[in-house]
């Protein structure tokens, strides 16, 4: 019989990004080059982001994931809350992490609170030179995983 309650995910948001890419370079680019590109560009850019937010969590909070220290204030993890940025490669969804039991809750540089309810929109000189920095870093990652036999 399946539980009728919700699993805690026990899995950092960045981590489930890294498998999606590992899944997509495994593939290759035989069906679509420009699409597998294309995705590949806004799941890089999702957790070069993604990973920002999770360190910044992390220095904020005074420890580490699943790390316990004395000295660190009080506080705790408590979930996500999803916040959306427009970028040329389309929407990105990216996990902000809450806090409980702290004095004032946590706010992420990359996203200002008044941000909240809001999709966040890149500018679109800012959107060509972070979609080329990605692009850039993709096609080292892809010519690094793919055999020298198949860049002939």
């Amino acid at each position: 019989m399946e539980e009728a309650y919700a699993v805690r995910r026990t899995v950092q948001t960045s981590a489930e990004i890294q498998v999606e890419i590992d899944k997509l370079l495994g593939r290759g680019l035989v069906d679509d080059p420009q699409k597998v590109l294309s995705e590949l560009a806004r799941l890089g850019a999702r957790l070069i982001i993604q990973r920002e937010v999770e360190d910044e969590f992390d220095t904020w909070l005074g420890r580490a994931r699943y790390e316990r220290k004395p000295e660190a204030g009080p506080g705790k993890r408590n979930g996500f809350r999803p916040r959306h940025l427009q970028t040329g490669e389309g929407e990105l969804r990216i996990e902000i992490p809450q806090v409980r039991e702290a004095a004032i809750p946590f706010v992420s540089k990359l996203f200002p609170k008044w941000h909240c309810k809001r999709l966040l929109r890149t500018d679109p000189l800012k959107t060509l030179v972070i979609g080329g920095f990605v692009r850039q870093l993709i096609l080292q990652a892809v010519n690094a995983t793919m055999p020298a036999a198949s860049r002939t």
